[in-house]
């Protein structure tokens, strides 16, 4: 009996010092092919439960809800963000500055909000919609009313980044387009000055602020430098600019009660040829020193037309402001609001503006 002990006891603790090697070895990972391979399997599992952990954190945060009570909460807001509430814009416009609109079209009104090529974020939004919620103040208020909210002044600073900033508004701009500040974002209102009422806004982070440079400005520091574009890149800024000046110009027409103008490709040639023209000879007037009026520039091109009119603008930061200069000037309001026009093209070359009214035979 005491040998069948011994020899039971000698296997059983054979079994368990061969048993302890294994778990051993397989711990440290260097068994043979069979083995490493489970050993991967373990090690996959984990990472794969660590990804799958990872995804459902970032599915979590994309559908987290957005949570917006004023348009100009949307400065800073992620791009991603913007598309899960509005959707996809019915166009993308690239700018010459750092960002790219993302444009909403309602029919009568618009809503545009400026996405940064760098981080993708939200850096300026734009609009002329009465449905959007705007902090104390809706689209049609009296400047009176928005005065009462946000006291606007000659003169506004900013500081930053070891620098500091003076913008200095003429009379005309007070009136016209002042500046003020909600929280941390910076808000242009674009006034009606003939029906003093507030026409549409713009929202803006500093940055854009100051790329923009709306007003005269004096400052201490650096200033943001535009960045260089390729003629591809005009050509697609230029066109996209036409375009938000023919939108906003029927939006203005249509809250007049007037018909809204279609658009004219053979005139929309002629006011791209006036732009470029004035910008390369360097002058600004309607009359061209080598292709003359109107009439005979719209002649050049085999435009037929009952009756026409133009608008011309230069060095505004956009065609939205250009549009802004064009409601507060009478004899272009005048174009803009004359039901007789039926049809307009327009011509935008670098920073210079060109619109062109007009009824067809």
């Amino acid at each position: 009996m005491r040998i069948i002990f011994m020899l039971i006891l000698c296997v059983t603790l054979f079994i368990i010092f061969m048993t302890s090697e294994y778990v051993d070895r397989t711990f440290n990972g260097v068994n043979d092919e069979g083995d490493t391979s489970s050993y991967q399997e373990i090690v996959e599992y984990q990472v794969d439960s660590n990804s799958d952990e990872k995804t459902e954190e970032q599915r979590l945060d994309e559908e987290q809800e957005v949570v917006v009570t004023s348009i100009h909460e949307w400065i800073g807001k992620k791009e991603v963000d913007l598309v899960q509430i509005y959707g996809d814009p019915n166009r993308r416009d690239l700018t010459q500055y750092d960002y790219e609109w993302y444009v909403y079209d309602r029919g009568d009104e618009r809503i545009q909000f400026a996405i940064s090529l760098v981080d993708r974020k939200i850096v300026s939004v734009f609009t002329n919609s009465q449905s959007e919620e705007i902090a104390n103040v809706i689209i049609g208020d009296l400047y009176e009313h928005v005065y009462e909210y946000y006291s606007f002044t000659d003169t506004v600073s900013l500081t930053g980044n070891r620098s500091s900033y003076q913008f200095e508004l003429k009379e005309e701009e007070l009136k016209m387009y002042p500046l003020a500040q909600i929280d941390d974002v910076w808000v242009k209102f674009y006034f009606d000055v003939v029906e003093n009422s507030l026409s549409s806004v713009r929202f803006l982070d500093q940055e854009t602020l100051l790329l923009l440079r709306p007003y005269s400005i004096v400052y201490r520091g650096e200033l943001p430098m535009i960045r260089e574009l390729t003629e591809e890149e005009w050509d697609e800024v230029q066109e996209g600019q036409a375009r938000q000046i023919f939108d906003l110009t029927n939006d203005i027409r249509k809250s007049h009660g007037l018909p809204p103008v279609k658009w004219h490709d053979g005139t929309g040639q002629v006011a791209f040829l006036h732009s470029k023209d004035m910008y390369e000879n360097d002058y600004f007037s309607h009359t061209s020193p080598n292709h003359g009026e109107l009439k005979d520039r719209l002649q050049g091109e085999q435009v037929s037309f009952q009756r026409a009119a133009e608008n011309i603008a230069a060095h505004y930061v956009d065609g939205i402001a250009a549009v802004v200069g064009w409601l507060n000037s009478e004899g272009h309001r005048v174009n803009l609001l004359n039901e007789e026009f039926t049809h307009l093209g327009v011509g935008v070359y670098r920073s210079y503006y060109t619109q062109n009214f007009m009824t067809p035979w």
